[in-house]
């Protein structure tokens, strides 16, 4: 299977870059490896004018750095069976994969092979909603999986693999609602102690507008201080996903 690796699609987070690094390193056939936004990484910065994985399916004529770079990296992807995008988070127990509205169905089966039981069905304008054969894959800077040489043995253990298991015990959610630091002052939700993937109550869900359950993600990420988290639903086997 031929395999590329994605790295600093957000220049500061440090699982996909030391990832790169080591098949810079150590260079294995049919893995490839890239630096999504090379100036946000010298920078080590999360962007530079516009956060590039918000930024797809970019422009290919754009003067803007990030828009230009989204629409090249979107053209490359299509050069391979699958690609892993890497991501990081400072919140805790947030290990997870998102994949797109239109994910090819093996993506599932991968993040299920990778030990990642959660996946997040994203449609606003990440790389994920226009690659189809893109998984992103979300790893606490606390969790136990941030270990860029489990990440090397075991992509290219993925990319020997002859067949890859179908997927067991998957929990599915769809990301529906983008926090604002405003609901966070106006519902006064840093006293709520919402914790990942803890079902809100009933109460305040219906306050959001939300369907219920709905569910925490990235609360408070100091990644991304300019919002205050994310929302998701669960997506039963009925909803054919």
């Amino acid at each position: 299977m031929k395999i590329l690796v994605i790295g600093g699609m957000h220049g500061n987070e440090p699982l996909g870059l030391e990832v790169v690094k080591l098949f810079k390193a150590n260079p294995v056939k049919d893995i490839y490896v890239i630096l999504a936004n090379e100036v946000a990484v010298e920078k080590s910065r999360r962007f530079v004018k516009k956060d590039m994985n918000r930024a797809f399916p970019g422009n290919a004529k754009s003067r803007d750095y990030e828009e230009k770079r989204a629409s090249e990296l979107l053209k490359l992807c299509k050069k391979y069976e699958l690609v892993l995008d890497f991501h990081n988070t400072h919140c805790p127990n947030n290990d997870c994969t998102f994949v797109g509205n239109y994910a090819k169905d093996f993506l599932f089966d991968v993040s299920s092979w990778l030990g990642l039981k959660r996946v997040i069905i994203a449609d606003y304008d990440c790389i994920n909603k226009f690659a189809p054969n893109c998984i992103s894959i979300e790893v606490s800077l606390s969790s136990k999986l941030m270990k860029p040489p489990f990440w090397f043995k075991r992509i290219i253990e993925l990319a020997n693999a002859r067949s890859i298991p179908k997927q067991r015990g998957l929990k599915k959610y769809r990301f529906v609602y983008r926090v604002t630091l405003e609901d966070r002052d106006r519902l006064q939700l840093d006293k709520k102690k919402l914790k990942a993937f803890k079902a809100l109550s009933k109460e305040l869900a219906n306050v959001m507008g939300l369907q219920s359950p709905a569910y925490p993600i990235f609360i408070g990420d100091s990644y991304t201080p300019y919002y205050y988290g994310g929302l998701l639903n669960r997506i039963q086997a009925r909803d054919g996903l």
